[in-house]
């Protein structure tokens, strides 16, 4: 009997581990109409960009993921440095003053795109730089860049 007790406890820890990591808070708030709503990937050219990079003193010192989809985009900011730990709206914003001064496109060399996006993310002197980025209409570019 204390067997089945011990299992059901299990179970009902790992139901309630599942549904607490499932959480919306990097999930960004529409701001458009239905009928005016963007395309994906229409706004910046792509519909997925992940980075991390590591410095010499701080592993993954800078952290950013941004992933639009039909119903929903996410998006989360992470700055060791600055002190910075942003999700949803504020992530969004601070990412889209970032992705506004990147022009990346499928078509954009590989070390450019290392070196565009370490410019605009303020990290000249990282370690590594790992880029995951899923333009419009094409397959994802995984890039890592090690100094």
């Amino acid at each position: 009997m204390k067997t089945k007790w011990r299992i059901l406890i299990i179970i009902l820890l790992a139901c309630l581990f599942v549904i607490s990591a499932c959480s919306d808070k990097n999930i960004v708030k529409d701001k458009h109409e239905e009928d005016e709503k963007p395309s994906l990937g229409e706004q910046y050219g792509f519909t997925s960009f992940d980075i991390a990079i590591d410095t010499k003193d701080k592993k993954e010192a800078v952290i950013a993921n941004y992933e639009e989809k039909p119903d929903k985009t996410e998006a989360m900011y992470e700055n060791k440095m600055e002190d910075a730990y942003l999700h949803g709206d504020q992530a969004m914003d601070k990412l889209d003053g970032i992705f506004q001064e990147m022009e990346l496109d499928p078509d954009t060399d590989d070390e450019d795109l290392i070196k565009q996006t370490a410019e605009a993310f303020e990290v000249l002197d990282y370690k590594t730089l790992k880029l995951k980025v899923t333009f419009k209409g094409h397959d994802t570019k995984e890039l890592m860049m090690t100094k």
